[in-house]
C-alpha cells in the first residue's frame, strides 16, 4: 500500500494537482501511523501540511498542525498559512515496495 501512496503523491506532484497531493500525503500519514510506523508518518504529515497551505487550506493546514502537535507531542517545523518555513519532504522515490 505505501507503494500506492507514494506513487499518487508523485503523479500529483508531477501534474501540479496540489490539493491531491496534500490529500494523498495526509492518508499516506495515517495509514503509516495505523501500521505503527509512526515514525515514517510524521514526513507524510508535513508534507500534507505545506501542501495544504501551499493550495490555501488553511483551516485544514491548522487542523492538521494540531493532529501533529497532539499525535507526535511535538510542534510542527512549518510556520502557519503566513509563514514560509518548508517541512523536509519525504522521499517518495527510495521506499521498499510492500
Amino acid at each position: 500500500a505505501k507503494r500506492f501512496y507514494d506513487a499518487a503523491i508523485l503523479s500529483a506532484k508531477e501534474h501540479k494537482f496540489v490539493h491531491e497531493e496534500a490529500l494523498a500525503c495526509e492518508l499516506a500519514g495515517h495509514f503509516m501511523l495505523e501500521s505503527g510506523e509512526g515514525r515514517a508518518a510524521l514526513p507524510y504529515f508535513l508534507l500534507a501540511q505545506k501542501k495544504y497551505r501551499e493550495w490555501g487550506a488553511c483551516a485544514k493546514e491548522e487542523s492538521l498542525e494540531k493532529f501533529i502537535k497532539e499525535q507526535f507531542g511535538t510542534e510542527t517545523t512549518t510556520e502557519t498559512c503566513i509563514g514560509l518555513s518548508i517541512p523536509a519532504e519525504p522521499d517518495l522515490r527510495k521506499r521498499r515496495a510492500s
